[in-house]
Formats: structure tokens, sequence, C-alpha cells
């Protein structure tokens, strides 16, 4: 992020515009549907149990937080009535720890006419605390000693240590008169009816999910901003690119998420469509699993790393558009380890050094051979990997291609084995990352702003299993890089922290249990009947601000034409 020195406050500081961030508007009575495309199926509809963005996009307009994170990366209250701040008195130290008191705004109603309140807010703190509940991640909640309620729209939540990055939990409040005796069960919300039918607080409801086809959010009448302008949302699920590029052409589709970059130039000329390539905190990566036995030693996937040209991806694939991703923290944040640019430059003949020394040999086919002392490898084994990845995502299948290429010219076999984002993002322990069912993987992680977010993937802590939901999908350990996150929540001033995980990303890049290889630039095109569509780069993602949108009727757009 473009910002200087900062203290615990700056995370919502540039927010004290606050309650100039909700619009307050003429409103319309439009009866439209918005069409947005979604490459993925959801594997449910509730983002306290399940990190895919497909998740994220589909819930948006219907689940909301305490606080929410606009197009300019800015913090904005939304069940909350102010964003607490240092400065205004609602972020104080209390002994080692802290207070962070939430006035909730009044009047707020969930989809079904009951109440929100103080208890849905504290009720969703034990959800996250259950030991049955299949959370994402419990960094931060577990910090908290006590959500009190003061009155029924204020709650004070208790730290017993100091944690900077408050303001990026309770992204979700769950209802309690919905879910308060499915937490009471064996499977706690797990496998809940709330997680394929929502009731949220959000300017949009749940109406209907056709699995494999569409989900559909009608407007919320009593949303305490405003009455929605448009009628509707439907997410289509449109897994192939070309088909998603013929339906925005056709008009079909009002928004393509994440548009293929080999479809820019053919979209800018679409007349009926604005299209920009926007930077963002979204990094294309491989995740090694450090369970498999060939990939324990850091050797073989620095080796890897050496055999991959990252630039020639970026200009052959992605016509240059996603640069090459040095680290896991984009350059948009106030993180960036500007140090580690450059590191593993293209180099196959030190990733046959590297494989050498980790006792792989060249044999008579071409691939290597172990030769090593490890006893958890058996003597001759080939050195053979098979990557996975998202299926329909061209690209990506393109970029395996070409890395299929990479391994064989210093020694390693490279097996594809595709599959739907649905299997492969599921939770622990049928999903391909959380099961560990895998060796290789491609895809893409979105950060939130604030740099903690590499706890829920680097802490051993999060290591995905029974009663951990969490991202540490490689299964990476390490005290040193553990011990630095945990001094990255303590620590209050800005240049402190960047200090702090400046020497985590260094063991990280070290260690390599992950391996950056492209920033994504977004392609967000959307029909230009579509008014106040703002591509959001943080995991908010672009339908934060539904409330917003409107659509232009064709007699005032054949207006403004003429």
């Amino acid at each position: 992020m473009r910002h200087s020195k900062r203290t615990l406050a700056f995370l919502a500081a540039a927010c004290v515009a606050a309650s100039g961030c909700s619009p307050q508007g003429k409103v319309t009575d439009n009866g439209s549907t918005v069409v947005f495309q979604q490459q993925q199926e959801p594997d449910k509809l509730n983002p306290v149990i399940s990190d895919m963005m497909a998740t994220i996009d589909a819930t948006t307009p219907m689940l909301e937080g305490l606080v929410q994170v606009d197009d300019q990366m800015r913090f904005f209250p939304q069940l909350a009535a102010k964003v607490p701040t240092l400065e205004n008195g609602l972020v104080a130290r209390e002994g080692k720890g802290m207070v962070v008191t939430y006035p909730l705004r009044p009047n707020v109603k969930w989809h079904d006419g009951q109440p929100f309140t103080a208890e849905d807010v504290q009720f969703t703190w034990q959800v996250y605390m259950n030991e049955k509940t299949m959370v994402t991640s419990k960094t931060g909640y577990d910090k908290i000693t006590a959500v009190e309620i003061l009155d029924p729209h204020t709650v004070k939540m208790h730290f017993k240590e100091i944690f900077s990055p408050y303001l990026g939990i309770f992204s979700t409040i769950l209802p309690k008169h919905v879910l308060a005796k499915d937490l009471a069960s064996e499977d706690s919300i797990n496998k809940s009816a709330f997680n394929q039918h929502p009731i949220g607080t959000g300017p949009f409801k749940f109406k209907e999910w056709v699995s494999g086809d569409h989900l559909t959010m009608v407007r919320f009448d009593d949303y305490y901003i405003n009455r929605p302008h448009i009628a509707a949302i439907k997410m289509r699920i449109v897994p192939d690119e070309n088909a998603a590029f013929t339906l925005l052409k056709s008009g079909e589709l009002d928004i393509y998420q994440s548009a293929a970059i080999g479809q820019y130039d053919a979209i800018k000329r679409l007349t009926n469509v604005k299209v920009s390539a926007d930077p963002g905190l979204t990094y294309e990566h491989l995740d090694f699993n450090m369970q498999k036995p060939k990939l324990k030693d850091k050797r073989v996937r620095q080796a890897v790393a050496y055999a991959i040209n990252r630039k020639q991806i970026s200009e052959k694939i992605y016509s240059g558009l996603y640069p090459v991703a040095y680290a896991d923290l984009c350059p948009m944040s106030w993180a960036y380890p500007k140090p580690l640019e450059n590191s593993y430059a293209y180099n196959p003949d030190k990733s046959k050094q590297l494989l050498e020394e980790a006792g792989w040999k060249l044999g008579p086919d071409g691939i290597r051979v172990y030769r090593g002392q490890d006893p958890a490898i058996k003597p001759g084994e080939r050195l053979s990997f098979t990557i996975t990845s998202t299926a329909g995502r061209k690209p990506r299948e393109l970029t395996e291609l070409v890395f299929r290429h990479y391994f064989k010219q210093v020694g390693m076999e490279l097996v594809i084995d595709n599959q739907p984002g649905s299997t492969m993002f599921a939770g622990y322990p049928d999903g391909t990352l959380k099961g560990g069912k895998f060796d290789i993987a491609l895809y893409a992680q979105t950060a939130p702003p604030d740099p903690d977010a590499d706890y829920s993937v680097f802490h051993s802590s999060q290591i995905p299993g029974k009663g951990n939901n969490g991202q540490n999908n490689a299964h990476y350990k390490s005290q040193a890089v553990d011990d630095l996150l945990v001094q990255g929540q303590l620590e209050l001033a800005q240049d402190k922290r960047a200090a702090i995980y400046l020497e985590m990303e260094k063991h990280v890049m070290d260690d390599l249990p992950i391996f950056p290889l492209l920033y994504w630039a977004t392609l967000n095109p959307y029909n230009k009947r579509l008014m106040n569509f703002k591509a959001n780069p943080s995991n908010a993602g672009n339908l934060w601000n539904t409330w917003e949108w409107d659509v232009q009727s064709p007699t005032a757009m054949k207006a403004s034409k003429e």
C-alpha cells in the first residue's frame, strides 16, 4: 500500500471518512437483473468455513461483517457504526492486551426479519472458537478472551495480547437465531442447511442455487443503507473462458470475472463493454506438498524454482500483463519485501546442480533417479511429480505444458492432473489441497491488505487437519517463521512490523514451501449499462458495493452516445 509510518490505528485511519463510505442518493426502482460470471462453483455458501473465492463472491452481497475494505483499500464500517481506532477511543490497551469496542448500527435486520444485535457478534466468535467448527482460520479470534455485550448495539472485545490486524477479523457475522442449534450439534455448523441457503443482512438475499448452473439473489427491501436499485443478481457458473467471452459480447453477462489475459485485445474491441487491467493482491503460485518424501528436501523445491522461466511465462502466456512475483506479498502492500526481488531467476544449470547434490542422478531416459541416502525414498525411484490445478483455466493449462518442458530439461518428469475447483478447494479431509492429495499445486491466492494474512498460510498451527481448516496446504513447519508471525501480530508500529515481515519472507523464500510465479493484473470487463461497478483488488472481491449498483436504461445509454 502507498502509506508511510503507521501505528495500530492506521489500519483504520484511512476510513475516518467512514460514514461517508455509504452512498445516500436517490433510490431508483430498477427491475433489472445483473449477471456476473464465476468460473468455479462454490463448495458452500458460508465464508466462515470455506475460503474459495467463488464462495466469497457468491456471499458478499448477502453476508456482511463489522467492517469491510473498499476499492481503495480503505476500511469502512459495515455492520459496525464506526471503525474503531486509537484516535476515536474505541481501541485501548488493557494490561498486556487490548480492548476494541464496536458500536453497531441500529435498525439492521436479517433477511428473515429478525433484528441484528450484539448477540450475533458474540455468537460468531463462539462459532470460530468451537473446536468442532471447520473454520478457515482461528487467527485473531483465539486472541480474544471475551466478547462483552454492553447493550444490544455495543460489543467490547477483550484481547489477551496486542493483535494489530484486528480489523481483518469478523468479516462475516452469522445469525445466532438461525445457527445456535446447529452449533450445539455433533457436526457444529459444518453440515448446516445454512451453508446452502444463507440468511444475512446484506443488500441481497438468497433465492436459489442450481448446482453447476447458477445462483440467484434478490433485492432485500429492508436493507439499512438503501433499498437496492436492481432487482436481482445472478451468478452464472461459466468455467470456459471462450463461452464467457461470447456471453459478454452478446450482453448475457454484465460482469466477466478475471477475464483471460489472452482475450484482452478482443474485449477492448467490444463496443458494449468497459475494461481495464488493474493490479491486485492476487498472486499465482505453486504449493509444494512437504509431506511427500521427494519434496521434503528444500534443494528439490529450489531446483523446481530455478528450472522455471517466470519472465517467459509472463510474456508469452500473459502478454506481459502479469509481472513476475518474488513474494506472496504484492508491491501494493506496505510490507512488500523489495530486497527479495530477482530471487530464483531462471537458471537451469543451478537447478541441475541442486538435484545432483540432493542425490538425484540422470537416468538413461533423461529422467533422474534417486541414488541418495534418504530411507523414505526408494533407490532408483524416478523424479516424477504430479501437478494439479483448476480444470478449464486455459492460461494455467498452457503454463503446465510449459512447466513440463522446463522440468524435462533438468531431468524431472511432470504429470498433469487438473480438477474442478470444487474438488480442489474443498475443506479437510475431502479437498485436494486441504486433504494433502497433491504433489505440486498451481493456483492463485488473494491476500487481505494486512501482511498478517501470512499467518494462515505459513504458521504451523494452520496446517489443515481434524478440527482445523487452515490454509497452510504445503504442511510447512518452521519455528523461526512461527515466531516472526506472532511478533508481527504483537507489534504496533508499521516500520517495525515491516522489518519483521521482511525477515519472515526471507525464511519462507529460502525454505520455499510455496513458489510465487506472477502477480495478477485483473481484467474485469463489464457491460456499459452497469453503473457504480468498482473492481476491488482485495479479497473483498468485486461485489463489495452491490447496494450502489444500478443499470442504465437503453434510452439513457442511447442518449449518452448521441
